[in-house]
C-alpha cells in the first residue's frame, strides 16, 4: 500500500511539473516560445533602442542642458542591466 501511495504522489508531482512547464509556453499556429525568452528579447530590444537614442542625442546635441537628460537615462539603463544577478 505504501508503494502505491508513493507512486501516486510521484505521478501527481510529475503532472504538476508538466502543467507548470506548459503554462510558461506561448503557442501559435506556427511556433511555440517560452514566456521568459520573449520578455528577455523585448527588454534587450527596448534597451538597445534607448541606448542608441541616447548615444545619438549625446553626440548630436550642442546644448549641455539637454544632454544631462540623456546621460541619466543611459546610466539608468546600464544600472538596470548591471544590477541583474
Amino acid at each position: 500500500m505504501i508503494e502505491e501511495e508513493k507512486k501516486h504522489l510521484y505521478d501527481i508531482e510529475n503532472k504538476k511539473l508538466d502543467i507548470d512547464i506548459e503554462e510558461k509556453r506561448w503557442r501559435s499556429c506556427c511556433f511555440e516560445i517560452h514566456q521568459e525568452s520573449s520578455y528577455f528579447f523585448a527588454k534587450i530590444f527596448v534597451s538597445c533602442s534607448v541606448v542608441s537614442l541616447c548615444s545619438y542625442q549625446l553626440i548630436s546635441l550642442q546644448d549641455c542642458q539637454y544632454q544631462s537628460l540623456y546621460s541619466s537615462l543611459l546610466s539608468s539603463i546600464i544600472t538596470f542591466w548591471l544590477s541583474k544577478k
